[in-house]
């Protein structure tokens, strides 16, 4: 499965991206963990290389390039499982928190949802092991989506589809019992909150964001909780890959 992009100005990078995330995947056949982290970094930079293409008047871009350098600062010096787990998951908790803002700016009551977000992570983390930190990242990443998602869906045409995918994460919060089960829950919502922004993003989008949920509904099959992992960071790179290489190309195109 190639989503590969075209002319616009981050094509070559995004092609280079590409090719890297199958390169170091197939690398390390064998190692669901170290799949898992493959998936994690890609996920973080490409959401990186998105929050550029939607901050179109630059006013964002000392920030995003202050948190591309200390994630990839901080995958330099992480070496067990969980800190690079935290490095991945955190980063995209942060560029999440500038998409937010970009697609919401000017909304007062989603200007007030972030910032209680921001308090309520750097509480949840102030006495957490390093898996509890990873979870408390993509918990609180998952509503910063749902809001810049939202901000897409003027038309209302999926509201019904986002409000169905906060339910199932509320409710999988009440029932979970470890900090594998509330990361699972993070992440697995992030990657269906994606596929709605894929298509909200461009409605050529449908079919391939369609297709890569599919293969992410038949992977879950599985009962192994790192695999579940390593599948739901690499969906979600996919899918923010999808978007990126689109709006990419639009851009271009514009120019």
């Amino acid at each position: 499965m190639a989503y590969l992009p075209g002319g616009g100005r981050s094509g070559p990078y995004l092609m280079q991206l590409w090719r890297r995330y199958l390169e170091e995947f197939a690398d390390r056949e064998g190692s669901a963990e170290e799949q898992v982290v493959v998936g994690a970094y890609h996920a973080a930079e490409i959401l990186g290389v998105l929050t550029e293409v939607l901050d179109r008047g630059a006013r964002h871009r000392r920030l995003i390039e202050q948190r591309t350098v200390f994630f990839r600062r901080g995958a330099e010096e992480a070496r067990l499982f969980a800190d690079c787990l935290v490095a991945g998951t955190f980063t995209i908790y942060n560029h999440l928190n500038t998409m937010a803002h970009l697609l919401t700016e000017g909304n007062k009551e989603a200007g007030e949802l972030i910032q209680e977000v921001d308090r309520s992570i750097h509480l949840r983390i102030e006495s957490a092991g390093q898996l509890e930190r990873a979870a408390a990242a993509l918990n609180a990443a998952f509503p910063l989506l749902g809001l810049a998602t939202l901000a897409l869906d003027r038309p209302s045409a999926v509201t019904d589809a986002i409000r169905q995918v906060e339910r199932r994460f509320i409710a999988a919060s009440a029932h979970a019992v470890s900090a594998e089960d509330q990361l699972l829950n993070g992440l697995y919502r992030l990657v269906e909150m994606m596929q709605l922004f894929a298509a909200l993003s461009d409605e050529e989008l449908q079919d391939q964001a369609y297709q890569i949920a599919s293969r992410f509904e038949e992977e879950d099959r599985t009962k192994d909780l790192t695999l579940k992992m390593r599948n739901g960071f690499c969906r979600l790179f996919e899918l923010a890959h999808l978007v990126v290489t689109r709006l990419d190309d639009r851009i271009g195109s514009e120019n």
